[in-house]
């Protein structure tokens, strides 16, 4: 049975994603939704895939001698959860590249059975300087362990396409 795609596009219902450069202001917190769980084999596996062979992450006895409860999940694995837990509320919707991460700071380790979530500080939006169609809006990011304490913080921005986000709010890059 062959599925017809344009009927199926045709019938889908658009829904938006993401919030538009118009739609931040600065000083507003972000709390991001759902958080994410931290298990062993996640870490384990990403240290592989990523060559990271360091046996703090994957080498329990190794970990406990240096006095760690058990492995210490990757910090690029805990960096990446964060920063992608932000994405739906902080880029998804203003349809720029991203432009980077700076002053990333890793307070305390992840544990395997850790559930982190993140949350964002709008920290500034301001016009482009070369092109008026396109802003940059920047946010400091937090993520925080299921204890309340702080694991990693960093200070990212995107740039917004003013044109680009209203084609994809009016659903015309589906």
């Amino acid at each position: 049975m062959a599925i017809d795609v344009t009927e199926l596009k045709a019938s889908a219902e658009y829904r938006p994603r993401g919030r538009l450069y118009e739609e931040f202001e600065v000083g507003e917190t972000i709390h991001h939704h759902w958080g994410r769980t931290i298990t062993e084999s996640d870490t384990i596996e990403f240290t592989h895939l990523t060559l990271s062979y360091n046996p703090l992450y994957f080498n329990r006895e190794y970990a406990k001698a240096l006095g760690h409860p058990d492995i210490v999940v990757n910090p690029q694995l805990v960096f990446n959860v964060i920063l992608g837990l932000t994405v739906e509320d902080c880029s998804e919707g203003i349809a720029g590249p991203f432009l980077g991460v700076y002053d990333l700071t890793y307070h305390q380790p992840v544990y395997p059975g850790d559930t982190l979530t993140a949350q964002s500080e709008t920290l500034e939006k301001r016009l482009s300087e070369k092109d008026p169609n396109k802003g940059i809006v920047s946010w400091h990011s937090q993520g925080v362990n299921q204890k309340g304490e702080r694991v990693l913080d960093f200070k990212r921005s995107n740039l917004s396409d003013f044109k680009a986000a209203k084609r994809m709010r009016e659903g015309g890059d589906r």
